[in-house]
Formats: C-alpha cells, structure tokens, sequence
C-alpha cells in the first residue's frame, strides 16, 4: 500500500531513514533495505546530509525499490538550481519515486565543503514545495508544459517546539500534504507544543510523522540537546543512558526510542514515527520496530497499542 494511502486510511506509520553511502557501491543500501523491508512504510534516503558528499539520493532510491521498500527521495535546495532540481525530480518520477521530503538542506559550515561549494539556493524549502506542487500541476518552473504529470506525494519538515504556526501553515499552502519532524525525546513537552497545532486546525487534515532516535551514549544526546534547534532531551533520558556503552547503550537506546513511540501514540494527531539512527541504521530500525511492538516480523501485521 502507498504511503499516501496508509495516511489517510489512519494507521499509524512507521517510516525510517538510510543514508547513502561515500562509497559507490550498491550493497550496504541494499542489505539494510532488505533487513528493514515489511517493517515500514516507507524510508528516507538522505540527500548529502550534514553538508557531506555522499552517493546519489536518487541513486539509492533505486536500490531501495529493488528490494521492495518504499522510498522517500530528501531533496535539498543546497546544492542544486531550480534547473538540476526539476531534472532530478523528472528523473525520479520516471523511475518509481513517488514521495519527496523538501528541504532546504543542512548549511554548509558543518561539512568539509564550505571554501568550496556554493549554497545555491535558488529556492528555499517554500519554494521547492510551489515547484514540485507546479511539477505535479503539469508545468515547470519557465511555463513548460509536461504532457505526463508528476503525482509526487510531498512532505514538509517540522521542527517541534521551535516552528510557529504560521511556518506550518506557510508549508501547507505551499503544497505539503505531510510532514516529518525532528526528533523527540521528552513527549510531554511535544505534545504540549503540539496540542494547539492539531485541535486548532492548523494542520487541516494534514499527517505528522514524528521523529524518533535510539541514542547510543549520552554524548550524542548532549550534542543534540546543546546544538540541534527544537530537540530537547529530558533529564530522565539522559539518566537511562548514563555511564553506559557499547551494547549495553544500545540496548538502553532502543528501550528509550520505544518508550518514546508508545508515549506518541497516545498524543491526538501524530499520524505515525520516523525512526533515525545514523552509524546502525539496519540493526536499530528492526530492534526499536519489534521492541515497540510496532509490527509483528513474521505475520506483517499492526499490532494494537497497549492500553
């Protein structure tokens, strides 16, 4: 079933996130799609995150849909103008890529390229949604006119606790029909941001998926809470991963990433997870999916939510 389809049939998704690799080779993204298919919806494909070259988004993308996982091609701003932009998103509807994630991109100043690239930015985040959403009307950015369509089914990023309501609503116009958020460690403190944006009607029918992480020590959470706008990590959080390290820390990650979904569950409006875990992506998707009790492995179905 289609992303778009599980969304507005109201099942809580599950999306996960697979960053290409520096290396061209096919095989690490096509034995972590394998490890993860049946066990989500869709999964994210990273476009040179944290301003770092890597192989193609587009490319991997591909390899995804070999082994039959869905993917959600992140399309950044950064690096390309509005003409390799279109091209690409051409060229990924011609290959099987349904759904986008824009964004704008991470800025340079944290990767290895920022004497070299250029921050093109022809358009920002708004600006890619307008594009793809006159890409999806039949016409591109010059008045071109596409005599097949695309039909791309587009997210919009949200940052908890940090983007007004007027940035969401902004996205929404501009031709977001989900979103994807940051990560969330302290759900009280979301959903208490969040409560407002869904009873209100702001969101107008329009899904969140939330950002979930699996920490592997209390240095990355330090890092994330000091430097990462709109991540905030509790004490108790900080208090679980403590003093610990190497499998003992993921353990307690993927406890701490599960516990975290079961509270989101429970939050009025969240339409599903998006699980990140960079550096063991394969192995922390399948543990905090089966530690949740998001999805039974071997039936394929949903599990019904405690409680």
């Amino acid at each position: 079933m289609a992303l778009r389809d599980i969304l507005a049939a109201g099942t809580f998704a599950v999306t996960a996130e697979l960053s290409p690799p520096l290396d061209p080779v096919a095989a690490p993204v096509r034995q972590a799609a394998e490890a993860i298919a049946g066990l989500v919806d869709a999964a994210n494909v990273t476009d040179n995150q944290a301003a770092t070259t890597k192989v193609s988004p587009l490319a991997a993308s591909t390899w995804l849909m070999e082994k039959g996982v869905t993917p959600i091609l992140q399309v950044t701003t950064r690096d390309r103008n509005i003409m390799a932009i279109q091209s690409d998103l051409l060229g990924a509807w011609a290959l099987g890529v349904r759904n986008v994630l824009a964004l704008s991109g991470d800025p340079l100043k944290v990767g290895k390229y920022a004497d070299m690239a250029t921050d093109v930015k022809d358009v920002d985040a708004l600006g890619l949604l307008r594009l793809i959403r006159r890409l999806n009307q039949g016409e591109l950015a010059a008045g071109e006119t596409l005599t097949t369509p695309t039909d791309f089914f587009v997210a919009g990023a949200m940052n908890p606790l940090v983007d007004p309501a007027q940035r969401i609503e902004d996205k929404i116009r501009a031709g977001a029909r989900f979103f994807q958020t940051n990560i969330v460690f302290d759900v009280p403190r979301f959903a208490e941001w969040f409560a407002p944006l869904a009873a209100g009607g702001v969101l107008a029918g329009t899904p969140v998926i939330v950002g979930v992480m699996p920490p592997r020590s209390t240095r990355a959470l330090e890092h994330m809470h000091r430097n990462i706008p709109g991540v905030e990590v509790d004490d108790a959080t900080f208090a679980r991963l403590a003093g610990l390290s190497g499998a003992d820390a993921k353990a307690a990650g993927v406890s701490v990433a599960a516990d975290v979904i079961k509270g989101l569950r429970a939050v009025p409006g969240v339409a599903g997870v998006h699980i990140m875990a960079p550096g063991w992506e394969a192995e922390a998707i399948t543990r905090v999916v089966e530690t949740a009790g998001l999805r039974d492995r071997n039936l394929g179905l949903w599990m019904t939510p405690a409680g």
